[in-house]
């Protein structure tokens, strides 16, 4: 019984570093999709008048701080997983 309790134990860490894995991977992708939404309010920035400027660039910096912030957290499951 005392073997049986200690794999269930056992693999309940695992699964919940599995788990940890999983968000920090889901985390990782919305910063690189914040990141690629940056970078074209970038582009459109460029291409447009002063408006569109001002608009995209709004655009730039919500999606930086997002991206940041996404890899911040993948960073922190990370370090819960390991």
């Amino acid at each position: 019984m005392h073997k049986f309790l200690l794999a269930l134990t056992a693999s309940l860490a695992l699964l919940s570093a599995h788990a940890q894995v999983g968000k920090a991977a889901s985390d990782a992708t919305d910063a690189v999709k914040h990141k690629i939404d940056e970078k074209r309010a970038d582009s459109d920035a460029k291409k447009s008048g002063p408006v569109g400027k001002v608009v995209n660039g709004v655009k730039s910096k919500y999606h930086q701080n997002r991206a940041s912030s996404s890899a911040n957290k993948a960073k922190q499951d990370l370090k819960k997983a390991g």
